[in-house]
């Protein structure tokens, strides 16, 4: 019998049953894959994220190191141009960033886009910059006493300061130009850790006033000892006098976090508030020991705030001004005006020999043989962005060419040649005097009788020491109504004539209209004032209106540099009614703007600062960048070639958009309705700023696309 040879059935059976674990293997694998893909993906997602923020960080971190990166190209930086690696990063995760600069001068923001990549997932982080400053706050003093320079605040007679031939103001320059906590001289024999509060004049915040928006001091605040809670809102009110809470060293002066102020009525203080105050053997300083009392009745105790460095010039507005503004010489008159919708001013500068064409070119310059005779200008606004306004004190002869002004060594007068200087009738001081051939309205702002209709009065006090030793100074006399975001700023004074306010606002409050771009900031490196004209005997002036200072309304931002915001004479005549702000105030010191005379206090915080800033204003603060806001978003995609995107949302009927265009990237953008019509010129990413006009406020708002 045959032997029957089974292996060859065997070995088909091994291979079906290992091609079935092969199969099995592959399910099992396939299934495991399935469930772990996700995990992977998410993984990827997180890493993603992670890169997004490290290129926000990164960005912050250049801005910290120098304030004006968001200006510069730099090549050095991947991220600017392509994807980078994720510093120290093990995941292998990229980022690229793309910024919107293009509000940082005007609205005082930086939006940075930063997107990451971890594989094939990508995610979006917007951050919106910003920066503390003067423009924060509706008020703000670095030191809360009037100037030792206030004119009229002390005494300029010899011997008023306590010793032979020293003046109570030399002697205010020594010991009321620091904070209250400083350690210093207190008094002209001894030295301690307070200012002399019985000589340094004071101004409080009192029951009559009324302050809308939040307030700072550096220094300390002085406060009526009564219930403040109809003056002031909740929490808005501050200082950077420290308790132990917020880091007062031992041995340091400070304040109670339960009573971080000083009240008008505490024992052993003197105000010292009269016109030219002096010293006298009645005049003591209450001693180190002293501290401000442990009750509070006001409600609205100061909480702490850091000290806010104040800018220490103007100088960079300067350049702004040259290189794409407005730079005027010597005294100047500017009137705003609108007219049929549009906005104009006219110019009165009469030492300015060469400036912008747009601006007067050479049309300016008063001839010297004849200075009542002077040339105004009518420029139209509407041919400016974001314009800087320079008044520049008369260069003389010999002065060094700066770099960042076009219009100095060109503009350039002997000491007494120039013709805001010369003799009009009997007087020898800085007349600015409208053309009334040009500017019909300025002549009905004066009373008749007049020969020379100007600034300042020709019938003013020419020993006032508003005016004295004044020529050649680059003081703006301003007023009007304005269409348009401007910049003032002068290298002495900034005179407010009458009201200053945007178009739109409205006539009997002064409150500027919640959908208007116009704004005006006003930056002085002396005292920006009042204008309240008063004669040797101490009478309103015959020939400038005193209706013109009443109850004046300003829709502006205030910054005296050096100096601080006051009402000329305020000591004479009597109250014209109060001044209207509606704005932000920001000084040196805390001058008088009502004694005797002057006004009471209206101020309200302009909210429309939050989001629009006087052209290049921000600039001038020297605090670091911070995040306001950040949060992920979802980048629009699009490929080489034109789309369109839809701008408004669904509840948002009734709104409008302005001003569409691209501010970075590989697209220019433009309106088309409500949408955006965007054509993309390359890869990268682009972003598309516009505004979406309601009836009560603007909205400002960007697009953030990838182009594949």
């Amino acid at each position: 019998m045959t032997k029957r040879n089974d292996h060859g059935a065997a070995m088909l059976l091994v291979m079906a049953w290992s091609l079935f674990l092969v199969l099995f293997a592959l399910v099992v694998v396939r299934a495991v894959i399935v469930q772990i893909a996700p995990s992977d993906a998410s993984e990827r997602s997180y890493a993603a994220l992670a890169a997004a923020e490290a290129g926000i960080d990164d960005y912050r971190a250049h801005l910290l190191a120098q304030p004006s990166y968001y200006q510069q190209v730099d090549a050095g930086n991947a991220s600017l141009t392509g994807w980078a690696s994720v510093p120290g990063g093990v995941s292998n995760a990229l980022y690229t960033v793309t910024v919107d600069s293009s509000r940082a001068a005007v609205g005082g923001e930086v939006r940075v886009f930063s997107t990451g990549k971890s594989g094939n997932i990508t995610r979006t982080v917007e951050a919106v910059l910003t920066k503390r400053s003067t423009l924060d706050y509706v008020y703000l003093s670095d030191i809360e006493t009037p100037s030792p320079r206030l004119p009229g605040a002390y005494s300029t007679a010899a011997g008023s300061g306590g010793a032979t031939g020293v003046t109570a103001q030399d002697l205010a320059a020594s010991l009321c130009s620091r904070y209250w906590y400083q350690s210093g001289s207190v008094s002209s024999s001894t030295t301690g850790n307070q200012r002399n509060q019985n000589f340094c004049q004071w101004a409080g915040i009192n029951v009559g006033e009324k302050i809308t928006g939040k307030i700072h001091t550096n220094d300390i605040w002085r406060l009526q000892n009564s219930d403040l809670s109809s003056v002031l809102d909740a929490g808005a009110i501050s200082s950077s006098c420290r308790s132990t809470a917020d880091g007062l060293t031992a041995g340091e002066v400070g304040c109670s976090a339960t009573r971080r102020f000083i009240a008008t009525s505490s024992e052993g203080l003197n105000s010292n508030n009269s016109a030219d105050a002096t010293w006298s053997s009645s005049t003591v300083f209450q001693g180190n020991s002293w501290r401000p009392g442990s009750t509070d009745n006001t409600r609205r105790n100061p909480r702490y705030e850091s000290v806010l460095e104040l800018p220490q010039s103007s100088a960079t507005l300067k350049k702004d001004a040259s290189e794409t503004g407005c730079v005027y010489t010597g005294p100047t008159r500017i009137r705003f005006s609108t007219e049929s919708g549009l906005g104009y001013m006219y110019v009165t500068s009469p030492d300015t020999i060469a400036t912008a064409t747009a601006c007067g070119g050479t049309l300016l310059k008063a001839d010297p043989a004849s200075p009542a005779t002077q040339n105004t200008i009518k420029i139209g606004l509407a041919q400016f962005s974001d314009l800087v306004i320079y008044m520049q004190n008369v260069p003389r002869p010999g002065q060094a060419d700066d770099p960042d002004n076009a219009y100095d060594v060109n503009n350039q007068w002997v000491l007494n040649a120039e013709p805001s200087c010369k003799l009009k009738g009997a007087k020898k001081y800085p007349y600015v005097i409208p053309k009334a051939s040009v500017d019909s309205v300025d002549p009905g702002l004066f009373n008749s009788g007049s020969t020379n209709k100007g600034f300042p009065s020709e019938q003013a006090n020419t020993a006032s020491p508003w005016y004295a030793n004044s020529c050649g100074n680059g003081d703006l006399y301003v007023q009007g109504s304005y269409k348009g975001a401007f910049t003032l700023a002068s290298q002495s004074n900034i005179i407010l004539t009458s009201s200053l306010t945007e178009s739109a606002s409205n006539v009997s409050t002064g409150q500027p209209s919640a959908a208007s771009t116009s704004v005006i900031g006003l930056v002085s490196e002396k005292f920006t004032y009042l204008y309240r004209p008063f004669t040797s005997s101490d009478a309103w002036v015959g020939d400038w209106k005193s209706a013109n200072a009443q109850d004046p309304k300003f829709n502006v931002a205030i910054l005296a540099v050096d100096e601080c915001f006051a009402s000329q004479d305020p000591y004479f005549g009597s109250r014209q009614g109060s001044i209207y702000l509606w704005g932000s105030l920001a000084q040196q010191f805390r001058c008088v703007v009502g004694a005797t005379g002057g006004y009471n206090k209206a101020y309200s915080f302009d909210t429309r600062l939050s989001s629009i800033h006087p052209p290049y204003m921000l600039e001038l603060s020297s605090e670091p960048w911070k995040v306001e806001r950040t949060g992920e978003i979802t980048s629009a995609k699009q490929s080489i070639g034109t789309a369109d995107y839809p701008l408004l949302g669904s509840d948002e009927v009734g709104a409008s958009i302005r001003n569409v265009r691209a501010v970075t990237g590989p697209a220019t953008a433009t309106a088309v309705g409500t949408q955006a019509r965007v054509t993309a010129t390359g890869v990268g990413h682009a972003i598309v700023s516009y505004e979406v006009v309601f009836a009560n406020r603007v909205d400002i708002r960007q697009l953030f696309i990838t182009v594949e």
